[in-house]
């Protein structure tokens, strides 16, 4: 029997399967790297991309604000902003005049204990603003040459002086790589132009991990990005597991073109041969956080299933459920492609994405569901099975029919999948 253990919250979900069946685990091992984290930040801060030093583009008086991920971007936000802060103390630029902005997107705020958490204490000395994409504080800047979206920014961003973006670049579903524009984009906007940018009209069909340049998700946002006249980033690159091993600094597009090298390089993995039973995680807490967050372990699945015979088994503990909005559509349709057509007619709302995406997945297979975020019957109503533990899980994909080949992908948002020239092809 091969003995498989995915991440799981905090946790993990262990099991076994056949010695009959061919398996591909893809999950390169973790070789440890000893990064010193704030020696990295500062040697980025030091030797930006494409433009001058942050404290030689900032002048005292100014006001500033400094874009921070939420709490389901992991990420060392608080090193990055305290390496920014000292550079604007150089420039005798006061406490009084940074504010940090939380750029949830369309995401729910950090409460004060996940706040604490991302800043480390640093909201006790700067001020700190939670960016609300549907309370109406929002400023009209302009409409992207590229498919005309209006972008609505966040009046505390929109009355800056000087932006400075933080993040992290890591593989993305919709924008190909994470971090750079998507602080701006989807990051303090509002909801009417998330609505845009996020349709149809905008966003890939199918998912895009990897797909960068062209990817008109990407180039929308960049191009507000530069519209906002965002003045400078500063972002940090992982591994597949979440190992920091680089930075970059300096001009927001330039920078993060440099960043996306390097996050390809080491996260590009290879896979011999797509899959009719794959098992996928999100790689544990905080991605697990809720099925919002968790749905992202699918996409890669989906680039690499047998389209109309796969089965999905998503391991994610999703303690905080999902929005009610993908409840209610999932629910009031017959099928899956009725949610994708309601989808094309109606665009985003805080919920029918996940719909879409989830619906999209299940034109391809059956999912089945590890997961305490809801129950067996919730998950029913949703077009999905459930099982209590994995090993329960895998036993009901065999009980239908013996996979061909399985893939175990325990940290699936984390990778690029690069399919092998001669991998089989089911």
């Amino acid at each position: 029997m091969s003995w498989i253990k995915i991440p799981y919250g905090n946790y993990y979900q262990e099991a076994e399967l056949p010695d009959d069946l061919n398996v591909e685990i893809i999950d390169p091992p973790q070789k440890k790297i000893e990064t010193d984290v704030v020696a990295c930040i500062e040697d980025a801060l030091d030797h930006p991309v494409g433009s001058p030093k942050l404290e030689d583009m900032v002048a005292s008086g100014q006001n500033i604000v400094i874009l921070v991920n939420d709490q389901t971007r992991p990420g060392p936000n608080a090193e990055m902003v305290k390496g920014i802060r000292a550079r604007l103390k150089r420039k005798e630029i006061a406490d009084e005049n940074i504010t940090i902005v939380i750029a949830t997107g369309s995401h729910k705020g950090p409460d004060s204990k996940q706040l604490h958490k991302l800043l480390g204490g640093l909201e006790e000395k700067l001020k700190v603003h939670v960016h609300d994409c549907e309370d109406g504080e929002h400023i009209y800047v302009g409409t992207t040459k590229l498919l005309d979206v209006p972008i609505y920014l966040d009046r505390v961003v929109a009355e800056a002086d000087f932006i400075i973006t933080t993040g992290l670049i890591s593989p993305h579903q919709s924008a190909g790589y994470s971090g750079g524009r998507k602080s701006i984009v989807p990051g303090v906007v509002s909801l009417e132009t998330l609505k845009i940018h996020h349709s149809l009209k905008v966003r890939p069909y199918e998912p895009s991990v990897g797909f960068y340049n062209g990817n008109p998700f990407h180039e929308v946002a960049k191009e507000a990005a530069n519209m906002v006249h965002a003045g400078f980033m500063l972002n940090v690159i992982q591994d597949p597991h979440k190992q920091i091993v680089g930075a970059v600094a300096g001009n927001l597009e330039k920078a993060h073109a440099a960043g996306v090298e390097i996050c390809r390089k080491k996260n590009l993995i290879d896979v011999h041969g797509c899959a009719d039973l794959i098992i996928t995680s999100p790689g544990g807490a905080p991605r697990d956080i809720d099925l919002w967050q968790s749905q992202k372990a699918l996409s890669v699945p989906e680039m690499i299933c047998v389209p109309g015979e796969t089965t999905f088994i998503l391991v994610a503990e999703a303690k905080n459920g999902i929005p009610q909005m993908f409840v209610d559509w999932m629910r009031s349709a017959d099928s899956p492609q009725d949610v994708i057509e309601r989808y094309r007619q109606e665009g985003f709302g805080i919920g029918s994405n996940k719909a879409f995406m989830y619906a999209r997945c299940m034109l391809k297979g059956r999912i089945i569901l590890v997961s305490e975020g809801m129950t067996a019957s919730e998950a029913h109503q949703v077009k999905m099975e459930h099982a209590g533990n994995l090993q329960s899980a895998i036993q009901m994909a065999l009980e239908k029919k013996k996979p061909r080949k399985v893939i175990v992908l325990p940290r699936a948002v984390n990778m690029i999948p690069n399919m092998i020239e001669g991998g089989e092809t089911l």
